[in-house]
Order: structure tokens, then C-alpha cells, then sequence
């Protein structure tokens, strides 16, 4: 029964049935086979309250997933997971992203280090290289203010936070305005006003 339920997830994939907006195909799993490569589980506190969330997971099939938090729309209830299959290009970058061995030389926790008052994130980032974990915690991430504290983030460390959220708003569909920062390290550059 497993090897029949695969074979057809194949074929729907294959054919680009459920096919979405920007060229995200929708899928129910990924596939049995697949490693996660990379993990982000993102914790959002208030005075109040704690709520954890997919940011988003990476597997080697090219397929990726998140949740949608409950402080963005106020909705109380269970989160469901949404899974999409990643374009080539996307899936490239992100694999490119985590091989650089500068990003394996990266320190374990970072935080911008000014007073957080009412509400704040923090991504627990798990990345999966040959049999080992790498983990990283990043509370508010913002290269931006972290230099401006004068404790600026190693440039893998903005290239992959950048990359993180870029590509949590392409799969969820949500809207992203990134900082500078995260354009210029992306290579986006803004175009100039008509």
C-alpha cells in the first residue's frame, strides 16, 4: 500500500496537478525517503504567552514546510502544516547556503542585545550536515540593529537568516518586506521610482 501511495504522489507531482501561485506545487508529505536539511522552529513570547511554530523546514526532496503563527492573524486554534514543493532554483540556493563552510563555523546563539519588552521571536535553526546537527539560536533576528549594538552577525550567519525569511514568505505566501540588509545580501536591489 506504501509503494502505491508513493507511486501516485509521483505521478500528481510529476504531472504538476495542484499546482499553486510562483510555481509551488502543493503536496501532502514529503517523501518518505527525505531528510529534513534544514529546520526552523520559531518561538514567539509575549508578558503573557508562548507560542512555537514551524518558520520553516527544508527535506532533500525539495519540499518544504511551515505553519502559519497565531499572533499574525489572532486565531486561537490548532495550527495546521503546509507543504510545498520548492522551485529547483530556490532548492539550489538554500542547499548552496547550508554547504558553505563559513556557516559551519558559526557560534551556537546571537541576539541583538537591546531590552525586549513586550513580545519578541527566536529561531531555533537546525541544519543537517553528514550525520551531524548543527543548531543555532538567533533571538530577534535583525543584522541591521545587531551592528548598530555593535554586535554584528557573522555574514553567513545574514545570508542564511535572510534566505530563512525570504523563503518562509515565497512558500507561505505571506508578505515579507525585507530589511537592507537582507536585500543587499540577497543581491536584490531596489528599482528606482518612475
Amino acid at each position: 500500500m506504501g509503494l502505491l501511495l508513493q507511486s501516485m504522489l509521483a505521478v500528481i507531482t510529476g504531472l504538476g496537478l495542484l499546482a499553486s501561485a510562483n510555481n509551488f506545487v502543493q503536496l501532502a508529505a514529503p517523501s518518505p525517503a527525505a531528510d529534513t536539511i534544514l529546520d526552523v522552529i520559531a518561538t514567539h513570547s509575549t508578558m503573557a504567552s508562548e507560542e512555537r511554530y514551524v518558520y520553516l523546514r527544508v527535506f532533500s526532496d525539495g519540499t518544504a514546510e511551515y505553519q502559519s503563527s497565531k499572533h499574525s492573524d489572532g486565531v486561537q486554534n490548532d495550527l495546521p502544516v503546509n507543504r510545498k514543493t520548492l522551485p529547483q532554483d530556490e532548492f539550489k540556493r538554500i542547499r548552496s547556503i547550508l554547504s558553505e563552510p563559513k556557516l559551519a563555523a558559526v557560534g551556537p546563539k546571537y541576539a541583538t542585545r537591546y531590552a525586549i519588552v513586550d513580545s519578541w521571536t527566536e529561531w531555533t535553526v537546525k541544519i543537517q550536515r553528514s550525520g551531524q546537527t548543527q543548531s543555532i539560536q538567533v533571538l530577534e533576528f535583525s543584522p541591521g540593529l545587531a551592528r548598530t549594538m555593535k554586535h554584528p552577525y557573522p555574514d553567513a550567519l545574514v545570508r542564511l537568516g535572510c534566505n530563512i525569511e525570504k523563503l518562509r514568505a515565497d512558500v507561505s505566501g505571506e508578505t515579507n518586506s525585507l530589511h537592507n540588509d537582507c536585500k543587499k545580501a540577497l543581491g536584490m536591489t531596489d528599482q528606482p521610482a518612475s
